[in-house]
């Protein structure tokens, strides 16, 4: 891999995702090079990322805007590349011609990192010539807000490109955990994942209403969730004894929820409209555009609070990805 500090990305996909990261990247002073196989997804991509940038007002200069440089081809894209940012589609056939065409532009030590949400990197490395330097590197949108970045290797995954990674991201402020086997949906989807299905069933059996069942998440546990995990949490909820005195005297209650919990690997009909019809109900004609906006500003507050050398420590109440 490069031993010099790595000045400059590409980022492999305009959409969404890629447009955040592009925005990511240039705010932390990295030359980006943004490519999209569809000039309407590139310009698209392009503003997106333009409308971030000017929208964070505590470190918005034009030179971010201007270390954003638009690739109409893969070859302009990939020239020298150090590091690539692959941000396509989350499809296994979208992603091997997308793994190709980097093969066959950059050079053979470029690292290459895929924004999949699910995928494994293991299918992914059978394509690949150089597997060693492959890997994912999957970000919580918004991408620019939100710290967290998965990063998981397949079987022909170089440790050293792992670490190459891990140490990129932590100096672009993001937060990065390292799997040690790849699973589908990573860690942080799948700890979600649990905790809605639960909160499904919860709504689906009348428990509680689903404002309510969101409101026990975020006014409680969620609170402490925002900068304590759960295994910490549960440390702490044993007292002097720790995690041990928790497991001695706490875990068996917690036992008794567990054989309680919902056990369905599929959300059943009925649930699914009992929730859809409730939050109908509660949004109250809310749009998305409107919600996004609230959900950054606070996503933006709390990471001044939590992240404070953090890229997300900015000021916007009016982005909207």
């Amino acid at each position: 891999m490069p031993s010099a500090p790595i000045r400059s990305v590409t980022v492999f996909g305009a959409g969404t995702i890629g447009a955040s990261w592009a925005a990511l990247f240039a705010a932390r002073g990295l030359d980006v090079r943004l490519y999209d196989r569809s000039a309407e997804a590139l310009a698209s991509g392009c503003k997106k990322a333009i409308r971030i940038l000017t929208s964070w007002e505590d470190v918005y200069a034009p030179a971010a805007i201007e270390r954003i440089h638009l690739c109409p081809d893969p070859d302009s894209a990939l020239a020298n590349a150090a590091f690539v940012q692959e941000s396509v589609l989350e499809d296994y056939a979208v992603k091997r011609a997308a793994h190709e065409t980097i093969e066959r532009f950059a050079p053979a030590d470029a690292l290459v990192a895929s924004s999949t949400s699910g995928l494994l990197a293991s299918r992914m490395q059978e394509s690949w010539t150089h597997p060693e330097r492959f890997l994912i590197a999957h970000p919580f949108n918004p991408v620019h807000l939100i710290p967290l970045v998965e990063l998981v290797g397949g079987p022909r995954t170089a440790a050293e490109s792992l670490r190459k990674a891990h140490e990129l991201y932590t100096a672009l402020g993001k937060v990065p955990v390292t799997l040690n086997q790849e699973v589908p949906g990573h860690l942080a989807n799948r700890l979600a994942t649990a905790v809605w299905r639960e909160a499904i069933d919860l709504v689906a059996r009348g428990v509680a209403s689903l404002e309510d069942v969101d409101k026990a998440l975020c006014a409680g546990p969620g609170l402490r969730w925002a900068f304590m995990g759960q295994h910490l949490t549960y440390h702490l909820a044993g007292g002097p004894g720790g995690y041990r005195n928790f497991f001695e005297h706490l875990g068996p209650a917690l036992e008794v929820y567990m054989a309680d919990l919902a056990r369905w690997d599929r959300v059943p009909e009925a649930a699914k409209r009992e929730v859809l019809e409730q939050m109908d109900a509660h949004l109250a004609g809310r749009g998305v555009a409107e919600l996004e906006r609230w959900r950054d500003a606070k996503l933006v507050e709390l990471a001044k609070h939590l992240y404070a050398h953090e890229p997300a420590e900015l000021t916007t109440h009016e982005h909207v990805v």
